[in-house]
């Protein structure tokens, strides 16, 4: 069990009943297989026999495994150990390539985004094991594109009681729309905010969705992405604006809202246009992390923007260097930690 838990974080409590079942029929396996050896010389069809009880016996064992498997509470993941810390919660930036998924912890869990279906069974699922998250509060899904929400059906599977939060602006994306059909389908009740209404995640953690407005409709998908200002342990703001572009940014300084942020988190444009001069003059970010890729062209940061930003003071986390960055907030200051290169960015005072 000790080593389950350090190589798999997971904890099987079911392991010790399930033990008492599996293991004497494995040892009636391993018996007839020695008989059936012995007599595959003198009789053939004795050890024929042998052969399909063991093959019975096999189907039972895997049958009697998947059963107690399934128990509730029967099996818990853990998160890795570690020294207590005095944070007061924590924000993960996954490195999920052109889409995106952030986790949310502070006394409960939540997700902005679940990455595409290939993208959640190959890092989200398992990073998820590893923090020890066997209860999932509510997933935001900021807009239809299937690199931000493929993954949202095989999350309901793993998580079939959690809130779910919705884009309300429609859309041509057929993932969203086979989305929305499941979840009519499981009676699974989806929030839909629009600008200016207020989100609670945790105790720690308050949002207030900045848009789009009620009634919003754009021939674009990532121009009607939410944008969320988190309020993070009373701390330290988190401006997440999916991939918004121009346009989005154009309504947000018209808008009259306070947008300065400590941190902004910000996919890519289609169209390679996001992150203007004024929009980063409103928020005056310190920490700015960016998805970036090579491919499509308009996926990837552009040197003159990031040495734009850098000759501003602000500190870029672009992710195809850094990896998944982790944010760390205290009850006066947060930090950064870049997962591949080992990076840690500091918050200065305001």
């Amino acid at each position: 069990m000790p080593l389950t838990v350090r190589y798999f974080c997971l904890y099987t409590l079911v392991s010790l009943v399930a033990n008492l079942v599996v293991v004497p029929i494995a040892i009636f396996v391993l018996a007839i297989a020695l008989l059936s050896i012995l007599s595959a010389f003198l009789l053939p069809w004795l050890s024929i026999i042998f052969n399909n009880a063991n093959w019975c016996l096999a189907r039972i064992v895997i049958g009697c495994v998947h059963f107690f498997a399934q128990l509730p509470g029967g099996h818990y993941y853990v998160a890795h150990p570690h020294w207590p810390a005095k944070d007061r919660a924590h924000v993960t930036v996954l490195d999920v390539g052109t889409g995106a998924a952030v986790h949310l912890r502070s006394g409960g869990d939540w997700l902005l985004d679940c990455g595409n279906e290939r993208d959640y069974e190959r890092v989200l699922r398992a990073y998820l094991h590893a923090a020890g998250v066997n209860r999932l509060d509510g997933v935001l899904l900021s807009h239809g594109d299937s690199l931000h929400i493929g993954g949202a059906a095989a999350l309901l599977e793993e998580f079939p009681r959690l809130r779910l939060i919705d884009n309300p602006a429609p859309d041509r994306s057929t993932v969203h729309q086979r989305l929305r059909a499941v979840c009519e389908q499981r009676r699974i009740r989806i929030d839909s905010p629009v600008a200016g209404e207020s989100l609670s995640f945790t105790r720690e953690i308050i949002g207030k969705c900045l848009h789009p407005p009620a009634g919003f409709v754009s021939p674009s998908t990532d121009d009607q992405a939410s944008v969320l200002q988190i309020t993070v342990a009373e701390s330290a703001k988190v401006l997440y604006v999916s991939d918004s572009g121009y346009l989005t940014e154009n309504a947000l300084l018209a808008s009259g809202e306070n947008l300065r942020s400590d941190i902004l988190i910000k996919g890519q444009h289609r169209s390679g246009n996001s992150g203007s001069e004024q929009f980063l003059d409103a928020v005056r970010p310190q920490l700015i992390i960016a998805t970036s890729r090579d491919f499509p062209q308009h996926e990837r940061i552009s040197e003159e923007w990031a040495e734009r930003v850098q000759a501003r003071g602000i500190k870029l986390f672009r992710q195809d260097e850094t990896g998944a960055v982790e944010l760390r907030f205290r009850p006066h200051d947060w930090e950064a930690r870049a997962y591949v290169t080992g990076e840690t960015f500091r918050s200065a005072t305001r």
